[in-house]
């Protein structure tokens, strides 16, 4: 066993998890944080009472934003190395 690995307890939707993790706790504290948040949006603005799906579509809402996020980093990377060529096509890495 990893002795970086610890014991962690969070709270999502009034349910209690212990996690056995070696992912930092403010990390996974915060992760059960907003599950917990889009769960209860979830639950407050829909006729739902399955707590299954109101988690599959809070865990749709999170994939979604973090597909947003990666699509943006690719754009962002694609740029950087657009204008990277322009610069070394011009010879003006070196004036830097």
């Amino acid at each position: 066993m990893n002795i970086d690995k610890k014991k962690i307890k969070i709270e999502i939707f009034d349910d209690q998890y212990s996690l056995i993790s070696d992912e930092k706790e403010e990390n996974l504290l915060f992760a059960a944080k907003l599950i917990d948040t889009h769960m209860r949006e979830i639950a407050e603005k829909s006729s739902l009472k399955d707590e299954k799906k109101i988690a599959v579509l809070a865990a749709l809402r999170v994939a979604s934003k973090l597909v947003n996020v990666e699509y943006s980093l690719q754009d962002y990377e694609r740029k950087q190395k657009e204008l990277t060529n322009i610069i070394d096509k011009k010879g003006l890495s070196s004036s830097f």
